[in-house]
């Protein structure tokens, strides 16, 4: 985060000396220039060097599991039968209390990578130099939207491309491991044109992570309806192409391993994200069980495709709007399964017809009825699904007391089991506003029923002890846990 607070405020900075000595950046009804290409080419060029200059380590699992999975290929093993470990970042925990340590992306997420990986390997630089893949691609992205701006003539083009770095560098940093900038890439180009180069693309952002996965009923109605029939069997044809190419050598070599992981669900994880329905459940406020997400997922997914298809003469360009509600649903919802999605908004707004098409719509027939039946499937499956999770769930926090002085390293949790078996807990989270994911160690506690023990927490690094007054403490049993609140002034 530090990187990505250095990278912002840097740029942020030229930002400001790029519009001073260029005031006329700002004005609306003006005309594109080649100093606006010149103007690009200076972000750009700070973008590269400031984001090169701040890769200090993988900055995800993510990528640290890339390179990992790359040195299995090289290796002459399955990635997807192999264990992974991060050894240089914070892992993604398990709500059994172990680390993720499958590879659980399609192959394209780390065959991507493999001409940087051999110069890294060729070279002996650090591994986590890998990372300059996703900023060279984030760089590709934002010059094929100003492109697309600039065709338009729109004037406020190269603001986005001040905008869109600054964006990317606070919220998804290329540079600190997050590769979301690569499929949203190869999505655009496959949004972006009708032939066989949009149909690979399309294979290969779909063959890159799942998110991809939520645009591609989207994409798909829009080349439909958009485009000639003979070009849509050439670009579905090459899409169904580079789809099998990527991915078969892998179904071969296990095809049990393969689809396991490729099509695993999140549940199995803690729930994380600072937007979206799972706050409200990991906050404690009102806890669901864990297949509601999959089913509003599924359920919200099936009425945005229906409104898109319905109404596509008028919504045609809003494409890139429903995945983004969709990420809403989800189980996991980190700031990358949001934001990738912004970048693409800008190209629709360029290619937006403002002149819209006049069609028949009945309110009440085409939009309240669906509406209706949404909403009523999902407060009455909710309220079964917490009523249920309430009902069963056997956890509860009675109390807890930090150890010692601020920064508090240590915690004294005691916990009750409700139910009447014994209760095996899992793993601790505290939470801080500006840290969501810190799984502090324990002391192994198997509570008996109708019974409270008391468990030792501790911080298993300095960075993740407690700064303030005021934390939350999860405790787990599986999918149970149950939430509490300290705030420290309050204790005697």
């Amino acid at each position: 985060m530090s990187a990505a607070i250095t990278s912002f405020s840097f740029f942020s900075v030229i930002t400001i000396i790029i519009i001073s000595l260029y005031p006329e950046l700002l004005d609306p009804n003006r005309n594109l220039s080649k100093i606006d290409d010149y103007v690009v080419f200076i972000a750009t060029s700070t973008f590269l060097i400031v984001s090169i200059s701040l890769i200090s380590s993988y900055g995800t699992d993510d990528m640290e599991y890339i390179f990992q999975a790359l040195n299995y290929l090289f290796s002459g093993k399955n990635p997807y039968l192999a264990n992974y470990y991060p050894y240089s970042v914070g892992p993604t925990y398990l709500i059994n209390g172990k680390i993720a340590s499958t590879f659980v992306y399609p192959p394209f997420s780390f065959l991507v990578y493999i001409p940087f990986y051999l110069l890294i390997r060729l070279t002996s630089a650090p591994g986590y130099y890998i990372n300059i893949v996703n900023v060279i691609f984030d760089i590709i992205l934002i010059i094929l939207i100003y492109l697309e701006g600039r065709k338009k003539q729109d004037p406020l083009a190269v603001l986005s491309v001040i905008f869109l770095y600054l964006l990317t560098a606070i919220a998804i940093p290329p540079f600190y491991g997050v590769n979301s900038v690569i499929p949203a890439t190869f999505l655009l180009i496959s949004y972006l044109r009708d032939d066989k180069w949009g149909g690979v693309s399309l294979g290969i952002a779909s063959s890159f992570i799942q998110l991809s996965w939520l645009a591609l009923p989207f994409i798909l109605i829009y080349k439909l309806k958009n485009s000639k029939i003979s070009k849509i069997k050439n670009y579905l044809l090459y899409f169904i192409l580079t789809i099998i190419i990527i991915n078969l050598p892998f179904v071969i070599l296990n095809y049990k391993a393969f689809l396991y992981n490729i099509f695993t669900t999140d549940i199995n994880t803690i729930p994380v994200g600072a937007l979206g329905l799972t706050v409200i459940n990991y906050a404690g406020v009102y806890q669901l069980e864990p297949w509601f997400f999959t089913f509003s997922e599924s359920v919200v997914s099936i009425f945005l495709i229906y409104i898109y298809y319905r109404f596509f003469e008028i919504l045609k360009q809003s494409i890139w709007i429903y995945p983004m509600i969709i990420s809403w649903f989800m189980w996991r919802t980190l700031t990358e399964y949001f934001f990738l999605w912004i970048p693409l908004l800008f190209v629709t707004i360029y290619k937006m017809d403002y002149k819209l098409p006049s069609i028949k719509i009945n309110i009440r027939k085409d939009i309240g009825v669906p509406l209706f039946i949404l909403l009523t499937l999902l407060l009455s499956v909710g309220v079964y699904a917490h009523e249920t999770y309430i009902s069963t769930n056997p956890l509860k926090i009675l109390n807890v007391q930090p150890l010692g002085k601020q920064p508090y390293s240590a915690i004294l949790v005691e916990v009750k089991n409700l139910g009447n078996k014994p209760l095996n807990i899992t793993l601790v989270r505290v939470s801080l506003p500006n840290n969501l994911n810190m799984v502090w160690n324990f002391t192994y506690t198997l509570i008996p029923p109708n019974s409270s023990s008391i468990l030792f927490a501790y911080a298993p690094y300095y960075n993740e002890t407690i700064n303030s007054t005021v934390f939350t403490v999860e405790v787990y049993s599986y999918y149970y846990f149950a939430t509490y609140k300290v705030n420290v002034s309050n204790i005697s």
